[in-house]
């Protein structure tokens, strides 16, 4: 960016190289990331955490549907053997 002034001639002239300052930007966004704000940090948090509670419900569902299996089983093995 050059910029020039003439005070003889009451003149005064600028000249910038747009297209450099933009991959300049660019470059400095490439290597620089945005930071999150507290909001998002929160938010991620809050769904980190609903995602933790569901794995643990899932896990509970499936170890009660185990038991009821084997439970099953049990009562047919009972059945079929007259104890």
């Amino acid at each position: 960016m050059k910029l020039k002034f003439s005070l003889k001639d009451k003149e005064a002239s600028l000249d910038a190289d747009v297209e450099g300052l933009i991959e300049k930007k660019m470059a400095y966004k490439d290597k620089h990331p945005d930071k999150k704000t507290r909001y998002q940090i929160k938010q991620e948090e809050k769904r980190k955490t609903e995602e933790l509670k569901h794995k643990q419900q899932m896990q509970w569902i499936f170890i009660m549907l185990g038991l009821l299996a084997v439970l099953i089983l049990f009562g047919v093995i009972v059945t079929i053997l007259g104890i």
